[in-house]
């Protein structure tokens, strides 16, 4: 069998290619195909296959794969569901490399589709022939001409080369982008529409971008990943490489389908987990056609900044001011001009002309001051990246607009891109074609930017973690073998928290009251103030169920609250088993976090991190990663979650032990690690977070077996 990036390399170079169920009607998509083949310049040798014509375009037109006059790279299928079968048949007997399954309704629809379909994956690995499909609208190698679509998108006279590779799980959309982009002269190298994936998927067409020296970036429209281990394993390549991933992926509402026991289980959808793994293996995520367009063609043009400090150079005020509006909204700068460039700047600028950040040179200083301008800019170590704005005179005097931006000094490195306010489609083009990154609006402007330094801030992350390993962490697995032996379902409270304590995570300390007068004996044993709880694994919410008291502070509290904790408790589940009342110490001081444990379908644990106690589900405010999670991905999911400002001290109060919580992270982190076939979901809510240097503490905690 040809291994993927040999069979996708075959696909986009083939030096032969029949066209089963060609048509001599070039309105129809079983003409479109020959046509665009033909009209875009392809090369190799073609043979059409239709048992209805003696001759199509001139070629010559065979009755049958099987009498085709030599072994060819790439068949591409275009003909009823019904004929597919038997026509990979043919292919095999014939020794064709590849196909490309253009039909539709095979495993996409129906029963007798997804059998059709199930046989043609059978032939396949039995032959060791690579399909691309079913329902794929056919790829497009831009650079080496190879136009095997009939997507009409390819009525285009001519296709602009580029470094983007593009794959698309959706065939409709490949046209969509071809024509965004085309209109703006951004280009791409490769377009491959994956269709159903029977075989190769987009993971596999990855791959072959990130080895392909022509692509600089892949861009992906994505409804989801079939094979995750290999996905996680790209992505991972991807980084080593050093070439950016750009997805848009569609089905943001979807949620898990499972009804969750905890609150980790709960805040855990499948598009939060895919959100999670992009930040992990530094995908940008866009939302936006637009924006997948935009995005790659920025990433393709230069390195990221080193930072967020962005100056702009304008001749509209108004314009300018609206880009640095949204780009402060994503977090960026605009630190002031150097003292020398504001002098410098002056000479060649009217009197009136705006000497700050954005530096507006008004349409007076279009002319040389407009350049002269983005040449200091650009060489001012005050700023990261320049942008260079343009008013009408980009829409209506097009080559005098941008001239300045094409005559800038080009020995900078540092990255730079222009927004243009009018809608200027010859002066987009115009820069396009002169590698200059151009935004239509200032809002995508703004958010390709965010994405650029969000770019650069992890890559600069990825050098520090190599250069700085975690320590492995030591766990005595064969005693948690024995702790574990024998359990299912729920574990009690009592028996979370001795696991957890297994990984090295703090818990408060507690004991186990099985009447009134061992529960006060307890509390005085322990200390006033203390809790008192009912332990019971049907009870997983005991707040809930108003089976928890508080700050007991002395025997006839405790008394009091333990009678009510347990007639609260079978109140709320008469079927619950009660194995007793937990009696726990107080801790008076700290923040309150959670740290969990779910297992996703399709990734595995997942590790989560929030602001805990009864507000967790509310406000949504949590970061996830994939387990393993180390100790610098652990600060980045402090850091990520907009509570995180409690944890530095607010208003007055002292900075929180945030390297203890990242202990804590790693090591639950490595226990869904060790138990992912066992453990289902886990939370510590709430982990009660000591000021600095005082550690944390484990206060509630659940966990669900398989």
């Amino acid at each position: 069998m040809l291994e993927s990036i040999a069979a996708v390399h075959c696909l986009l170079n083939p030096k032969s290619i029949a066209v089963v169920g060609a048509s001599g009607d070039f309105s129809r998509f079983t003409g479109r195909t020959l046509k665009y083949l033909l009209k875009h310049g392809y090369a190799g040798k073609i043979y059409p296959v239709n048992p209805k014509y003696k001759e199509l375009a001139g070629l010559p037109c065979y009755p049958g794969i099987s009498e085709l006059p030599e072994a060819i790279d790439i068949a591409f299928i275009q003909i009823p569901s019904a004929a597919v079968v038997e026509a990979i048949k043919e292919c095999i007997g014939r020794g064709v490399r590849t196909a490309i399954i253009h039909t539709a309704g095979l495993g996409e629809s129906g029963e007798k589709g997804k059998e059709r379909q199930k046989e043609i994956k059978r032939l396949a690995e039995e032959s060791g022939m690579r399909i691309c499909g079913p329902n794929s609208a056919g790829i497009v190698n831009v650079i080496g001409k190879v136009a095997l679509t009939p997507v009409v998108a390819l009525e285009l006279d001519e296709l602009t080369p580029g470094k983007i590779g593009l794959v698309s799980q959706s065939g409709g959309m490949t046209g969509a982008f071809l024509t965004r982009a085309e209109g703006r002269k951004i280009g791409f190298s490769s377009i491959i529409s994956t269709g159903n994936e029977m075989d190769l998927e987009a993971s596999d067409y990855i791959e072959f971008f990130l080895e392909e020296p022509q692509t600089k970036v892949i861009a992906v429209f994505l409804e989801g990943f079939r094979n995750i281990p290999r996905f996680l394993q790209v992505a991972d390549l991807a980084l080593e490489k050093g070439k950016p991933i750009v997805v848009l992926k569609i089905g943001r509402t979807e949620v898990g389908a499972k009804a969750a026991a905890s609150h980790t289980g709960a805040l855990t959808g499948s598009d939060e987990v895919y959100n999670a793994v992009f930040k992990q293996k530094g995908i940008t995520r866009v939302y936006a056609q637009e924006d997948l367009i935009e995005v790659a063609a920025l990433f393709s043009k230069s390195p990221p900044p080193k930072g967020r400090r962005i100056g702009i150079v304008t001749t509209t005020g108004g314009g300018a001011m609206h880009l640095a509006d949204e780009c402060a909204f994503w977090g960026m700068e605009f630190p002031s001009p150097s003292p020398e460039t504001i002098a410098e700047a002056s000479r060649g600028l009217p009197t009136f002309a705006s000497l700050s950040n954005p530096l507006d040179v008004t349409m007076s200083g279009v002319g040389g001051g407009y350049r002269q301008s983005l040449d200091l800019f650009l060489k001012d170590e005050n700023f990261d990246l320049v942008v260079a704005v343009v008013g009408t005179s980009s829409q209506f005097e097009p080559e005098m607009g941008v001239k300045p931006i094409l005559e800038r000094d080009k020995s900078f490195s540092r990255p730079f891109a222009a927004f243009l306010n009018p809608d200027a489609q010859v002066a987009l083009r115009l820069l396009e074609e002169n590698c200059v990154p151009t935004f239509k609006t200032p809002e995508g402007c703004a958010r390709a930017l965010r994405h650029f330094i969000d770019r650069g801030d992890f890559l600069e992350k990825v050098a520090i973690r190599k250069a700085v390993a975690s320590l492995p962490l030591f766990i005595d697995r064969e005693k948690v073998r024995i702790l574990l032996s024998g359990k299912r379902g729920t574990l009690n409270e009592h028996e979370a928290k001795a696991l957890l304590r297994e990984y090295g995570v703090p818990t408060v300390r507690e004991m186990i009251a099985q009447d009134v007068g061992q529960a006060v004996a307890m509390a005085g044993e322990i200390g006033y103030p203390v809790a008192l709880k009912i332990l019971s694994p049907q009870i997983r919410h005991k707040t809930e169920a108003g089976a928890v008291r508080l700050n007991l502070r002395s025997p006839e509290e405790v008394t009091a609250a333990y009678a009510e904790v347990r007639q609260n408790a079978k109140g709320y589940n008469s079927q619950a088993e009660i194995q007793g009342v937990l009696v726990q110490e107080m801790i008076r001081e700290g923040i309150e976090v959670i740290v969990g444990i779910s297992r996703d379908s399709q990734f595995g644990p997942v590790v989560l991190f929030g602001l805990g106690g009864i507000f967790v589900e509310l406000f949504h405010d949590v970061a996830l990663r994939l387990a393993p999670v180390n100790d610098a991905e652990a600060r980045d999911m402090i850091e990520e979650i907009k509570g995180s400002r409690l944890l530095k001290g607010f208003r007055g109060k002292p900075a929180a032990d945030v390297e203890a919580i990242v202990d804590v992270i790693t090591r639950v982190s490595q226990l869904a690690v060790d138990l992912r076939d066992r453990v289902l979901e886990l939370d510590i809510n709430p982990l009660i977070v000591c000021e600095k240097g005082k550690g944390v503490r484990a206060v509630d905690a659940l966990v669900v077996m398989e």
